[in-house]
């Protein structure tokens, strides 16, 4: 049936009307949603670990003696040693001497052979570091052990000992004190104040300060990297 002009405007009227408000009622057409990228997780940057000092680096080449046999002039069968203008292989073990001498060597590159066993010229010549102000020629019972560092070489001393072959290294009230031991400082665990030497009569050890015999003290500090070339590799 063909539909009359006036009602075919009417259709189209009502049928627009109806088509607006179906799209305004279904809204825009969904867009897709787009995740931000994910940004890489920074981690804080870690402070490298703070280098040995030459002291704590001279401890360490001494624990790598741990448990070697005391001998008295013993210098672990190297070469090096002379017997009647010969040089001949040294005696094998540890005396208290060759104990720091090696762990310098070791790390100052220094050969062994170039320490003087004579303390007194030793530490003239400073072969083991620089006297340590208040600690440099100190009684037994003034020493306060809080000052010591890892690495510092401590001359024990006996009253009038061995002074017919090496001068005192410290004089007090008359008295005269003369080395007859040497160690090194290992370090403070808890309230004791250890020491790493090779012990008479034994080996190589760890222990407190307060087991080893003396009543007066020298010390001397590890030099600085400058003095001590190949502690800065």
């Amino acid at each position: 049936m063909k539909l009359p002009p006036a009602a075919l405007a009417s259709l189209v009227l009502f049928v627009i009307p109806c088509a607006l408000q179906a799209q305004a009622a279904s809204g825009p057409a969904p867009q897709p949603v787009t995740q931000p990228a994910a940004q890489p997780t920074s981690r804080p940057a870690q402070k490298p670990a703070p280098r040995p000092s030459v002291g704590e680096r001279v401890v360490a080449a001494a624990e790598s003696h741990l448990g070697a046999p005391y001998v008295f002039g013993g210098r672990d069968a190297r070469r090096g040693c002379r017997r009647h203008g010969k040089r001949v292989r040294c005696q094998p073990g540890i005396d208290c001497q060759s104990l720091i001498f090696f762990a310098y060597e070791k790390v100052c590159g220094r050969p062994w052979t170039a320490f003087s066993v004579m303390p007194s010229i030793s530490v003239k010549r400073r072969e083991l570091g620089d006297p340590v102000p208040g600690l440099d020629g100190v009684l037994r019972e003034e020493l306060d052990a809080a000052k010591l560092q890892p690495g510092d070489v401590l001359f024990f001393l006996l009253t009038d000992y061995n002074l017919d072959v090496d001068p005192p290294l410290l004089e007090r009230d008359g008295k005269r004190y003369g080395v007859w031991h040497t160690g090194l400082f290992h370090g403070t665990a808890g309230e004791a104040h250890n020491v790493i030497h090779a012990k008479p009569g034994e080996k190589v050890v760890i222990e407190p300060i307060e087991n080893i015999g003396f009543d007066a003290l020298y010390v001397m500090r590890a030099p600085s990297p400058r003095r001590c070339p190949r502690s800065r590799r």
